[in-house]
């Protein structure tokens, strides 16, 4: 607590990182499936006539589509109607690691246990939806740009412009996995926050937990109490001392 409320809340955060990344990779498959089944949907619901569906290996996701493979990437004499349809591969974790960023800030947060599992299941709920978001423009960018002239084609019949596409990669790989779980954990400890940035002693105050809000009720409270008794002691002194100079 030597550091002050913020630093000691960054300094918490940041020590909680390595435990936080060691278990999002441990459970990385697990964490992708529901990635991988929302960028399934977008695809194969957007441009049907191109995806076919997807697999997951270990945290890898394949997207399975209906392009024949470019005979640029065959071997000589190979007919390219006798090979299966174009499949290629999306890494996901690398639109992922908001995951244990947010992990480090939750578990730095002074919070109440119940109050860690609500606020990481709304983070799971917010992130999935943003790493399927990269995931999906991964899958675009490789078919505008990396499988030959029937994927340009079919990005173009799509109406998805080259610079467009290279913009949503690029905010889903650079921007929002940086930003969102800031924003997703100020959107959840903003009384906290408001106090952190207040406080001027060095201790990390539990607004959150309501243990503050507790405590200053009882203070305020006794201080009521204590100026009432003050202010009737006073009354009677007054009518005491009025008494006295009746009498005489």
């Amino acid at each position: 607590m030597f550091l002050g409320p913020l630093r000691t809340l960054l300094f918490g955060a940041a020590l909680w990182l390595p435990l936080a990344f060691f278990i999002w990779f441990y459970l990385s498959a697990l964490l992708v499936a529901p990635v991988r089944w929302i960028a399934e949907k977008v695809l194969v619901g957007w441009m049907p006539e191109v995806f076919t569906g997807s697999e997951q290996a270990g945290y890898e996701i394949n997207f399975l589509t209906t392009l024949p493979v470019d005979k640029a990437f065959l071997p000589p004499g190979v007919d390219p109607s006798e090979v299966a349809p174009l499949m290629f591969s999306v890494n996901p974790m690398i639109y992922g690691y908001s995951f244990p960023v947010l992990i480090g800030l939750v578990m730095a947060t002074p919070l109440r246990m119940r109050q860690r599992a609500f606020q990481f299941a709304v983070s799971l709920a917010c992130l999935w939806p943003m790493q399927a978001f990269g995931v999906v423009f991964d899958a675009l960018k490789t078919l505008r740009f990396n499988v030959g002239p029937l994927g340009t084609q079919a990005v173009e019949a799509a109406g998805l412009s080259a610079n467009l596409i290279a913009f949503c990669y690029q905010a889903g790989y650079l921007i929002f996995p940086a930003v969102m779980p800031i924003v997703i954990w100020v959107a959840l400890n903003r009384a906290f926050i408001e106090r952190l940035v207040t406080v001027d002693d060095d201790r990390l105050a539990e607004v959150v937990t309501g243990e503050d809000q507790e405590q200053a009720a009882k203070q305020s409270s006794a201080k009521a109490t204590e100026e009432a008794e003050v202010k009737a002691m006073a009354e009677d002194q007054a009518r005491d001392q009025a008494g006295e100079e009746h009498k005489s």
